[in-house]
């Protein structure tokens, strides 16, 4: 896999965690899971988002 491919992964997989801590948080819905846990989950999803996107637009175009 190019380094292309895994930072756009990454950033998916980010996304994907965050939408979930912040889907815990706003809706309370998935009441096993911890309200720390569902914000650590958010800010880091959030973070690991933004330096993805900043990586990706830092790669060369080929």
């Amino acid at each position: 896999m190019t380094e292309k491919n895994i930072t756009l992964l990454s950033s998916v997989y980010c996304l994907a965690l965050g939408s979930v801590g912040g889907y815990r948080i706003f809706t309370n819905n998935i009441e096993p899971m911890s309200i720390l846990v569902a914000y650590i989950f958010f800010i880091t999803g959030s973070i690991g988002f933004v330096f993805s996107v900043v990586k990706l637009s830092r790669i060369k175009q080929t």
